[in-house]
């Protein structure tokens, strides 16, 4: 009998996180992933009384919400759903990409709402050791966490260009040092200790993203005000992606906090080093002076540090060469087939 998989939610508009994870389930029939509108998933879910697994990524949007009454009620409905679909017999599995919501609007709402997720998952997967250790300090869940990684983006964009002939595509200097900020701009990002941190004498300073918040865009606008940095609040195609990170000689990711980063992985499969927060799940990736620099979390002094560093670097080519090694190896396929090995015990009979 097969195992029916409803991923929630069934789709991500700006990463192919998901596409990547279930296009290699096509070879295990037993385990066929059914990627339905979230109403329809819900009825499947509740009402169905084959194999069944809700495997949730995120939630946020259904629960946070810019109205404390509204959150408080989507909060409480939310929960009692996790709970009724547990006894309607539906097997739940979370993947816990963040300890919280990124913006959180209220906190106890929040909180009440992930530790439920926690309680009633079945299985949960993080994508590293740190995050596991992580999850589990707030939410004592160790005894049904899974590490198992997250897959690199090398060629899901299109092929990698030359240094050169990408920043003459974009229409940016031809020398010098260019640091780059690539990403939807929202506010745990940290872009606003970037700014602080930036010196002009580096280089040039690229910020380039759409914002979440049109709010927060001229915010941000209002502070970069240095001739040296260009920000364009603006919508990047993928297909323009491979130019950015190739015509950067270092991605900064100036995160006040991050549990698993799409962004890292994508810089690091492009071949560019990154500049990220001294955090745990980052220290299992970036290797301080081989593929990457840390800097400490929320200390424009040290990015600063860090800037200076990645811009006086003897040996950029070797940055590059480390940067792509580290994620060679982080295999879609794999990813999968151990993703799949979780949804089968599920159903397990004990021996």
């Amino acid at each position: 009998m097969s195992i029916t998989i409803y991923p929630i939610p069934r789709l991500l508009a700006t990463n192919p996180y998901l596409d990547l994870l279930y296009a290699p389930f096509g070879a295990w029939p037993d385990v066929p992933i059914v990627r339905l509108p979230f109403a329809q998933t819900l009825h499947h879910g509740l009402l169905h009384g084959d194999q069944r697994v809700l495997h949730w990524h995120f939630f946020d949007e259904l629960t946070q919400q810019p109205s404390q009454a509204a959150t408080a009620l989507r909060s409480m409905s939310f929960i009692a759903l996790l709970r009724l679909l547990g006894w309607r017999g539906a097997r739940l599995v979370w993947t816990a990409h963040n300890l919280e919501p990124h913006e959180l609007c209220y906190p106890q709402w929040a909180q009440r709402c992930y530790q439920a997720m926690a309680q009633a998952a079945d299985q949960i997967i993080v994508h590293s050791q740190a995050a596991a250790q992580l999850l589990d300090q707030r939410y004592r869940v160790a005894a049904k966490t899974n590490v198992i990684a997250h897959g690199s983006y090398i060629g899901i964009y299109g092929e990698p260009l030359e240094q050169a002939a990408a920043r003459e595509h974009l229409q940016l200097v031809p020398k010098g040092f260019v640091a780059l900020n690539l990403g939807t701009l929202r506010p745990y990002k940290g872009v606003e200790l970037l700014l602080e941190a930036w010196s002009a004498e580096l280089g040039r300073l690229l910020i380039v993203g759409a914002a979440k918040d049109p709010r927060y865009a001229e915010h941000l606008q209002q502070h970069a005000t240095d001739p040296s940095i260009t920000l364009r609040p603006q919508f990047i195609a993928d297909a323009l992606l491979p130019a950015w990170f190739a015509a950067a000689d270092v991605v900064v990711l100036p995160y006040r906090k991050t549990l698993t980063s799409g962004m890292l992985l994508a810089a690091l499969s492009y071949a560019t080093p990154v500049i990220a927060p001294d955090l745990p799940p980052v220290r299992e990736l970036i290797r301080d002076g081989e593929n990457g620099f840390l800097f400490e979390v929320n200390n424009s002094a040290s990015l600063s540090v860090a800037l200076q560093r990645a811009s006086a670097h003897p040996n950029p080519q070797a940055l590059r060469k480390n940067a792509l090694q580290t994620v060679q190896a982080l295999d879609w396929g794999q990813i999968a087939s151990q993703t799949a090995a979780v949804y089968r015990r599920l159903f397990e009979k004990p021996a």
